[in-house]
C-alpha cells in the first residue's frame, strides 16, 4: 500500500513523414496457454544466516544474468534499498570469480566490468553483506517479537536503453524491477516460524528454503510467536502467519473471499502460494505488498464482524497488489499510479458489488478528499506520504471510477482482463495503458483523461489517430511492422520487452530477430509527433523458432 509523471522521451528527429492509412491490427492478448515468456533473465540465489537476538544478518548473494537487452553492458547495477534503509556493510563483490571495486552510492551500487558483457552472454555475481536490522517499525526491521524483511538485498536495476540509477526515497514503493527467479535460504539462531515468498522446498531443523520462479522481489518474515495457518483456495495456498488465532482466522475467511473475487473479475491467482504475515509496520503505512507475501500491521484490530473496516479494505487492497504491481508491473518511481490508483479503486468496487452497506464508509476513507494534482505525478514531487496518497491513490481512483462509468461495466472488465493478459510478468506503462482503454469505446476519453493527467497524448477534444500494421506471429527471422498517422511523425521506437528494436524517423520498420530467444514478448511501439508528444500502443507477440 505505501506505495509519476512518466519522464518525457524527447524525440529529437523533427521529419514530417507522408503517411497511408493501412488497416488496424488490434491486441493480441496472450495467455498462460500461448507462447511461454522467456526464462528471466536473472536467478538469485541467497542464503541468510539469521541472528534474532542481535538482530543481525550475514547474507551470501549469488545472481546470474544472462544480458537480454541488446547490447554491451559495460557495468551491472544493483538497487540496494537497504543501504538507506538500515546498516547495509558490503564485505565483498566480485564477477566471474573476479574481485570487483564497486562504486556505493545510496540506493545505487555499481560494479565494472573488466569486459563488456555482449549480448546474450552469461555472468555470475557474487556478493556479500552484513545487515544490522533496524529496531524501529519498518519495512525492515527486528522486534522482540518478529523480524521482517524487506527491500533487504541488493537487486539488479532495470535497463531500458541505460541502468536505471534514480535513488530511492521513503515515499510511496520507490521500487522498479523486473521479475526473475530465486532460491532462498534462511538460517536463524534459534527455532523459529520463517515465512518467505515462494514455496518452501526444505525444512530441516532452523533452516528453511523457498523457491520462486517468475517474481519482481522476495520478502522474509521470522517469529516464534506466530500463529501458522493454511488453507487451499483455487489452485493456489492461502498460507497466514499471524499474532493469535482470532487474527488467523479472519485473514482465512477474508482472504479466500477476496482472491475469489479478483479471480473472477481478472484472472486467477497468479502464484502457487500467498502469504498474509502481521508485522511491525507504522499504522501510517498500512500494509506492505510483495509478490506472493503481504505484511499487514499489527496495530490493525480484528473485531468480531470486521468486514468493511480499516484491517478488511486494506487487506484487500494488498491482496490486488498480487495482480497490479506483482503480476503487471509499472515504474513505482515515475508511474505508481498505474499500481496504487487500480487497486485503490478496486478495493471499493469489490465493496459496491458485494457488500454495499460498507461501500460508502469505505468510499469516504479511502477514495474520497485527497489533493488536486495531476495523477501522473512521480514519488520524487511529493515530500511525504499524505500528499501523496492525497492525488496517485484518491485522485488516481476516481479516474477509473469515472472511466468504468464512461465505458460500463462489462468492457471496464474485459480492458482490465485485456491488460493483465498484455503485459503480466512485463512492465506496462501509462500511455498504453490508456490507448487500449481508448480503443474500448467510440466515445473520445480525451475530456476525461486531460482531467486528470499531463499526458500530451490526450491534450486534444477527440484523439490523435495513428494505426500500426504488424504480422500476427509467430514471428520467426525478422519482422515487418508499419506506422501511419493523421499527424507528423519524427520518430518511431520499438521494443520487445528490454530491447530496443528500432529507432529512428522511418514509419516503416524490419526488425531483425538473431539474438532474440523465442517465446512471448510485449511489443511496445513509441511515436512522436513534431511537438515531442509520446504515444504508445503495445501487444503480447510471440516469437518462434
Amino acid at each position: 500500500m505505501k506505495a509519476g509523471r512518466s519522464s518525457s522521451r524527447a524525440c529529437l528527429l523533427l521529419l514530417t513523414v507522408a503517411l497511408v492509412a493501412v488497416a488496424v491490427v488490434g491486441p493480441s492478448p496472450a495467455t498462460r496457454a500461448q507462447a511461454a515468456a522467456p526464462t528471466p533473465a536473472a536467478t538469485y540465489h541467497l542464503d541468510a544466516a539469521v541472528d534474532l537476538a542481535s538482530a543481525t544478518v550475514t547474507v551470501a548473494e549469488t545472481v546470474q544474468l544472462r544480458n537480454v537487452v541488446g547490447v554491451p553492458l559495460g557495468s551491472l547495477v544493483f538497487r540496494a534499498v537497504p543501504n538507506t534503509l538500515g546498516l547495509f556493510a558490503l564485505a565483498s563483490a566480485a564477477v566471474d570469480g573476479q574481485a570487483v571495486s564497486p562504486k556505493l552510492d545510496g540506493s545505487v551500487l555499481e560494479l565494472p566490468l573488466t569486459q563488456p558483457l555482449a549480448p546474450s552472454a552469461t555472468t555470475v555475481v557474487d556478493l556479500r553483506y552484513n545487515l544490522d536490522v533496524p529496531r524501529a517499525p519498518g519495512r525492515l526491521t527486528a522486534s522482540p517479537r518478529a523480524m521482517a524483511l524487506g527491500y533487504w538485498f541488493p537487486m539488479l536495476a532495470v535497463h531500458h536503453g541505460d541502468w536505471d540509477r534514480r535513488q530511492f526515497v521513503d515515499v510511496g514503493d520507490a521500487t522498479f524491477s523486473e521479475v526473475a527467479d530465486f532460491d532462498l535460504t534462511v538460517t536463524t539462531s534459534e527455532p523459529a516460524h520463517v515465512v518467505a515468498t515462494g514455496q518452501r522446498v526444505e525444512q530441516v531443523g532452523n533452516r528453511s528454503r523457498f523457491q520462486a520462479s517468475s517474481v519482481r522481489d522476495v520478502a522474509v518474515s521470522i517469529s516464534p510467536d506466530f500463529v501458522v495457518k493454511r488453507v487451499t483456495v483455487g489452485g493456489s495456498t492461502l498460507e497466514v502467519a499471524a499474532f493469535g488465532e482470532d487474527r488467523a482466522a479472519f485473514y482465512l475467511s477474508r482472504g479466500a473471499e477476496f482472491l475469489k473475487w479478483a479471480g473472477d473479475h481478472l484472472r486467477p491467482y497468479p502464484y502457487p502460494v500467498l502469504t498474509v504475515v502481521d508485522a511491525e509496520l507504522p499504522a501510517s503505512y498500512g500494509g506492505l505488498e510483495y509478490p506472493g507475501l503481504i505484511f499487514i500491521s499489527r496495530v490493525y484490530r480484528v473485531s468480531d464482524h470486521p468486514e468493511g473496516e480499516s484491517i478488511d479494505s486494506l487487506y484487500l487492497h494488498e491482496i490486488l497488489h498480487q495482480w497490479f504491481y506483482a503480476l503487471v508491473g509499472n515504474d513505482q518511481i515515475a508511474d505508481p499510479w498505474l499500481d496504487e490508483a487500480f487497486v485503490t479503486y478496486l478495493t471499493y468496487a469489490y465493496y459496491r458489488e458485494s457488500l454495499p452497506r460498507a461501500a460508502p464508509s469505505v468510499y469516504e476513507r479511502t477514495i474520497a478528499g485527497g489533493g488536486t494534482g495531476a495523477v501522473d505525478s512521480t514519488v520524487y514531487d511529493y515530500p511525504s506520504d499524505a500528499p501523496y496518497f492525497g492525488v496517485v491513490y484518491r485522485r488516481g481512483a476516481r479516474f477509473l471510477e469515472a472511466l468504468q462509468s464512461k465505458l460500463g461495466d462489462g468492457p471496464f472488465w474485459a480492458l482490465l482482463r485485456d491488460y493483465v493478459d498484455t503485459f503480466r510478468d512485463r512492465i506496462a506503462t501509462p500511455r498504453a495503458f490508456l490507448d487500449r482503454a481508448q480503443g474500448a469505446t467510440q466515445s473520445s476519453l480525451a475530456p476525461l483523461i486531460s482531467d486528470y493527467f499531463t499526458y500530451g497524448a490526450f491534450r486534444r477534444p477527440t484523439p490523435r489517430n495513428w494505426t500500426l500494421d504488424a504480422p500476427t506471429g509467430p514471428w520467426v527471422g525478422s519482422a515487418s511492422l508499419f506506422v501511419a498517422a493523421d499527424f507528423p511523425v519524427t520518430r518511431v521506437q520499438v521494443w520487445l520487452d528490454q530491447r530496443k528494436m528500432a529507432d529512428g524517423p522511418a514509419n516503416a520498420v524490419t526488425l531483425d530477430l538473431t539474438g532474440v530467444e523465442p517465446g512471448s514478448y510485449v511489443l511496445l511501439v513509441q511515436v512522436c509527433d513534431h511537438d515531442d508528444v509520446l504515444f504508445e500502443r503495445a501487444r503480447r507477440v510471440e516469437i518462434g523458432t
